[in-house]
């Protein structure tokens, strides 16, 4: 195990979408497990690791073991973009509080979305971790924030469910598939749509590491899908990540 003091664990898939936290941190070392990176150092004066997932919920969990088994961290943030669900527009947040992997069927076996090793359809975060998240994304909010050459003027945040799957979403049919047997369990269905969460979700319950998902939401499973995400990721996503992370380290720093 690699001592890191009292670490938060810092997670993302891919670069853009993390880019400043990383450019932020101070006093880096970056640590090679395997084909995974690990850059350790502190971010507003707090220890953390940072790492990049890959995308998919493979990766996502093999890099969330890691980071727990090797580097000791006691929290885990992931963070990144979304396809938007229930009640979400382009440039709104999404805290998750419940978690499931809408690609999980072993029907009729078992009802769909069953974990087997778990006895459970659903995940939730950690209430803490989740509350100030909610916090710090309000406040990030609160200062004023819109992207008005992408239609982004008054991003609201959002608590709710994250459905996770090895499928990037951009046909509305299949959209409102997964969303109509989403809303068989949870009928409010879901608000964010992606190929990460639910997996960390699991790693960490199985393995007692409180967690939290904020997900920015990049489209909305349209046809524009591809131009929508790739502008969001380049313009939005790194942005509100560094800064939705430094309001959460604020409270982080108010509750020790």
């Amino acid at each position: 195990m690699i001592s890191v003091l009292a670490a938060i664990g810092i997670m993302s898939a891919m670069t853009d979408e993390a880019r400043l936290i990383l450019e932020k941190m101070e006093d880096k070392e970056t640590v090679q497990i395997g084909c995974k990176e690990f850059v350790t150092g502190t971010f507003e004066g707090e220890p953390i690791v940072f790492t990049l997932s890959g995308i998919g919920k493979v990766s996502a969990a093999t890099t969330a073991t890691l980071l727990i088994s090797h580097f000791d961290v006691e929290s885990i943030v992931f963070t990144g973009v979304a396809g938007g669900g229930a009640g979400t527009e382009i440039g709104d947040v999404v805290i998750g509080h419940t978690y499931l992997q809408h690609d999980i069927d072993i029907r009729p076996i078992f009802p769909q979305f069953y974990i087997f090793s778990l006895d459970r359809q659903t995940l939730n975060a950690d209430n803490h971790l989740f509350g100030m998240m909610k916090t710090a994304a309000d406040h990030f909010f609160e200062t004023g924030i819109s992207f008005p050459d992408l239609g982004i003027y008054f991003p609201k945040v959002h608590p709710g469910v994250i459905a996770s799957g090895d499928q990037f979403v951009w046909d509305p049919v299949h959209h409102e598939f997964i969303a109509e047997n989403v809303r068989k369990i949870l009928p409010g269905g879901f608000q964010a749509i992606e190929m990460e969460g639910a997996a960390v979700a699991q790693v960490c319950h199985e393995l007692r590491v409180p967690f939290i998902v904020m997900r920015a939401i990049s489209d909305k499973a349209d046809h524009s899908a591809k131009v929508d995400f790739l502008n969001f990721t380049q313009q939005v996503a790194s942005l509100y990540s560094y800064g939705i992370l430094k309001e959460f380290i604020k409270q982080w720093k108010a509750d020790k």
